[in-house]
């Protein structure tokens, strides 16, 4: 690759995450029916022509920079450890430390996602997100329950994760890091025990 086309490159990633980071801005002010395309581009500091270099309309914009943020998260479950009966605490840590702070990496996307209503039908895909992927973990690691029905498990999963990330979303995430991975974990581990979980097969 020569010099000009990395440095066209180069620009091309600079330009649309400024992008991404000025709708993220304009979505925490107003719904993002009324943001213009003009006020983006304004907003991230650069002209309308540029804008539509990279996309055809606002939506365009707006699905990238979703598909970017739950694909991230996404990568995190499905790469959770296949089995969880060596030392589930170890094992556990581990994937949820590393979903907190992806949520604290994204804190004013997931606020914006969670608990506000400035684009219609967010929070059913980061539901959907997680249903697939943890559809896809637990078809990987075969881990069953004795006596409770395998999707309305992952469904207590997600109802339960996204609570605590609204809960700390709202409170302006006064808890650390930490301090929240920790409680998850106690949570988490306390439910695998009521549930009796177990690997089938």
């Amino acid at each position: 690759m020569t010099k000009v086309a990395h440095e066209s490159d180069a620009r091309a990633v600079r330009s649309r995450k400024q992008l991404k980071h000025a709708l993220i801005a304009l979505l925490s002010e107003k719904p993002f029916n009324e943001i213009r395309t003009k006020e983006i581009a304004e907003r991230a500091g650069i002209n309308r022509v540029t804008f539509y270099d990279h996309f055809a309309a606002k939506e365009d914009l707006l699905d990238e920079l979703i598909d970017e943020v739950l694909t991230e998260y996404a990568d995190i479950i499905e790469n959770a450890p296949s089995s969880l009966q060596a030392d589930p605490s170890v094992q556990l840590v581990h994937t949820i430390r590393l979903s907190v702070r992806h949520i604290q990496k994204h804190a004013e996307f997931y606020r914006i996602m969670l608990l506000t209503s400035g684009v219609p039908d967010l929070t059913n895909r980061l539901h959907d997100q997680m249903n697939r992927s943890l559809h896809l973990s637990f078809a990987r690691s075969k881990e069953a329950t004795a006596d409770i029905d395998h999707d309305l498990f992952i469904a207590w999963i997600i109802g339960g994760a996204i609570g605590v990330y609204k809960y700390w979303l709202q409170s302006g995430m006064k808890q650390s890091e930490e301090e929240i991975t920790k409680q998850m974990l106690r949570i988490t581990l306390a439910s695998r025990h009521v549930f009796n979980v177990r690997r089938s097969g």
